[in-house]
């Protein structure tokens, strides 16, 4: 019989570890209701500790071989669901991105992970920052979700209007991926100032250069307020000089993601036809991990297109030849037609192309 663990804490099977708590309750139910012969598990670095010590549980209770995968995992386009059957499991635990989806694939399902931790220090401290604003927009990740409302409260009275994001059928309110600030976005054009819950530059970062607007980083465990603008602003120029690179380039290799969420097809051969129809070289390309040293070897290819993960081009590795997500090939097209090249990294989303100006029967 497991120990009742207490609300703000993850007990991980009889353990209290940082102020994690991670769904052991909803773990324990799917692991009963399904009765799995083996059970794939993945996790962002941060939560791998905790995550090795639910796995130790459940092989200790229920005798259940499980599988931690030890890839990357940076999102809820990481699951690990093609693995199961690869490992004779049935059943896939995703832990630590929540959204209104609950399942993914045919095995996945998402396990939530919340963060105690409170915003009452750090928001006090950034109210006399941010007294040059009179409308306030809260954005956060998962493990935040929580702290969304009193945050609301608190600034509302200290006399600001607060505005929090809607929900859509993936995000919860005010919720932001690293690649999909929808719940944001029109929300967003009606404040001053966005102010981002959590240690989460990443996120933080990703809100200014999708919004446009002054963000704040309230970071509760430095209790620190961060301006995001100007770390913006360096990968929003170095994203414009990759841009013009490409631009000279003949010869691209355009890059599909293997990764479960990352199979983008379509908008890969979207692109590759936009590049062949301007007379670019086209070599079609696909990868589960998009590094320098993977592209190394395709000397002759000067330019690369990903349509896996924006974050590898606009933040992640830096690489000695262009590599652009989709917004910066929708930057490269406006290019190459004549067009200017605009603020092509504010949209909603980094995932989907703003240049469908033509019927793909025209391109062909």
């Amino acid at each position: 019989m497991l120990i009742k663990e207490p609300r703000n804490r993850a007990f991980l099977f009889g353990r209290a570890v940082l102020t994690v708590y991670i769904d052991q309750e909803k773990i324990i139910r799917l692991i009963e209701e399904r009765h799995p012969k083996g059970i794939v598990v993945n996790a962002p670095g941060g939560l791998i500790r905790q995550t090795r010590d639910i796995i130790k549980g459940i092989e200790a209770q229920y005798g259940i071989p499980c599988y931690l995968i030890g890839d990357s995992c940076f999102g809820i386009c990481d699951t690990a669901d093609g693995e199961v059957e690869k490992l004779n499991a049935d059943l896939a635990l995703h832990i630590g991105h929540n959204a209104v989806v609950q399942e993914v694939g045919r095995f996945t399902h998402l396990i939530d992970a919340v963060d105690d931790v409170k915003f009452d220090s750090v928001i006090e401290k950034s109210i006399p920052l941010l007294s040059q604003y009179k409308r306030i927009g809260l954005a956060t990740f998962s493990q935040h979700l929580h702290e969304l409302e009193p945050s609301k409260r608190e600034y509302e009275a200290a006399g600001f209007e607060v505005s929090l994001g809607k929900g859509n059928n993936l995000l919860l309110k005010s919720q932001t991926f690293g690649c999909d600030f929808s719940t944001i976005f029109s929300m967003s054009k009606e404040v001053d100032v966005l102010c981002y819950l959590g240690e989460s530059e990443f996120h933080a970062v990703g809100v200014a250069l999708a919004t446009g607007k002054p963000t704040y980083l309230l970071d509760p465990y430095l209790d620190e307020v961060r301006d995001m603008n100007e770390e913006a602003e360096v990968r929003r120029k170095r994203s414009i000089l990759s841009v013009y690179k490409a631009l000279d380039a003949n010869v691209f290799g355009v890059i599909t993601g293997l990764k479960e969420g990352q199979k983008m097809l379509p908008r890969t051969r979207w692109i590759s036809t936009r590049l062949e129809k301007h007379g670019k070289k086209v070599v079609q390309l696909a990868m589960r991990d998009i590094t320098p040293d993977g592209l190394a070897p395709y000397r002759d290819i000067e330019a690369f297109v990903q349509t896996a993960c924006p974050r590898i081009s606009i933040d992640g590795f830096m690489f000695n030849k262009p590599v652009l997500s989709i917004p910066e090939a929708d930057a490269l097209v406006r290019l190459m037609e004549g067009r200017e090249i605009g603020e092509y990294l504010e949209r909603p989303k980094w995932i989907e192309l703003t240049v469908g100006l033509l019927p793909m029967e025209v391109l062909r």
